[in-house]
């Protein structure tokens, strides 16, 4: 396990190749656990984040080592509208049909 540098997440690997995510305060996950497309595919031996909090980097058995970007889990709507800006009506309307369009990029 591995608390982010701000203390705001706490990391823990785990033996089924995933690493989730918990908010050290409140007990509840953050996020889905992390493995998709770039996952491991044997148990997760460790975790540590950068100095800076923005990576967070995970080992595993099968020798392999993933990085993964927190801003996308921690500030999920500042990472997207840091990529590619604030989404449009109809994009909104397409991913998230019947939901209010909040004003996520200030």
């Amino acid at each position: 396990m591995a608390f982010s540098p701000d203390g705001k997440l706490l990391a823990a690997a785990y033996g089924d190749g995933y690493v989730r995510l918990w908010n050290p305060v409140t007990g509840q996950a953050v996020g889905s656990p992390l493995q998709a497309y770039a996952g491991h595919v044997a148990a997760v031996t460790g975790v540590a984040f950068s100095p800076d909090g923005k990576l967070l980097a995970s080992a595993a058995a099968d020798g392999t080592v993933r990085t993964w970007q927190m801003p996308l889990f921690s500030n999920p709507y500042a990472a997207l509208c840091a990529e590619v800006g604030p989404p449009t009506k109809a994009d909104w309307a397409h991913y998230a049909p019947g939901e209010p369009q909040p004003s996520v990029c200030r």
